[in-house]
């Protein structure tokens, strides 16, 4: 659709142009070719009639209708859970009244700025590449109907995340384990691990399951030093080191 020749694109494709999914591989193949190939322009382009995101509002409507799976039962379920979030962004923007095909179709646009956003933000090498100026960051949206290419720029949020702090992805990231070796924590930096825990869990992005054997030794060997101590009902709804996306070690738990 752009009429180049072999050699002037370098192409990474998935259902729904998204980084939800493999980010690690979707940011460092781009931090390739724009750290070692030398591209200067990162176009992250969507589509109309997008079937990855009308699936995913599709499972977003039938969540808030309480209808939607249990669990991811594939993949490609995961997939549409995952990029469930642009179609509530969509909605929110569009407001009451937006019918569904509205919906499809705002979400496209949503979706194609957040993926911007989401290397804005997990990735220090693209920012750095993005603040001095030898790379840009645009988006675009392929109208099927006519063939035509709509450039959308920069993301509205470009300036703001350039001054936030960088992150490594979230399937990259893993929380240290505490031991007698760190010593007491004030109790207003636990309530800061206890909301932030919380926070994660409560966007689906925890990321405290990552557990090495050098860290189960570490606690059998150097001691438990639990930041916090946690009284909660024994109700199996309610899991307190799930909930606070805590790692073994973190909280001393009491339940009845």
């Amino acid at each position: 659709i752009f009429d180049t020749m072999p050699g002037d694109i370098f192409v990474l494709r998935n259902a729904g142009n998204t980084c939800t999914h493999a980010e690690g591989s979707m940011v460092g193949s781009l931090e390739f070719c724009c750290g070692k190939l030398g591209s200067k322009l990162i176009l992250v382009m969507g589509h109309t009639k997008c079937g990855a995101i009308a699936g995913a509002t599709a499972t977003y409507l039938a969540s808030k209708e309480g209808k939607a799976s249990k669990s991811a039962g594939s993949a490609l379920e995961g997939l549409l859970v995952g990029l469930s979030g642009v179609a509530k962004q969509a909605e929110e923007e569009l407001g009451v009244g937006a019918d569904q095909d509205q919906l499809v179709s705002h979400s496209v646009r949503v979706n194609v700025f957040s993926s911007i956003e989401f290397l804005l933000k997990y990735s220090p090498s693209l920012r750095e590449l993005v603040k001095s100026g030898n790379v840009e960051i645009q988006g675009g949206i392929y109208h099927l109907e006519t063939g035509r290419v709509e450039f959308l720029g920069r993301s509205p949020r470009q300036a703001e995340l350039l001054r936030s702090d960088p992150s490594l992805p979230p399937s990259l990231q893993a929380l240290p384990i505490r031991t007698t070796t760190d010593g007491p924590l004030p109790s207003q930096e636990a309530l800061k691990l206890l909301k932030e825990g919380n926070a994660r869990f409560t966007s689906g992005a925890a990321i405290s399951g990552k557990i090495t054997p050098g860290m189960r030794k570490a606690l059998v060997n150097e001691g438990q030093a639990p930041h916090t101590a946690i009284i909660g009902c024994a109700d199996s709804r309610a899991p307190l080191e799930t909930i606070f996306d805590a790692m073994p070690g973190d909280l001393f738990v009491l339940r009845n």
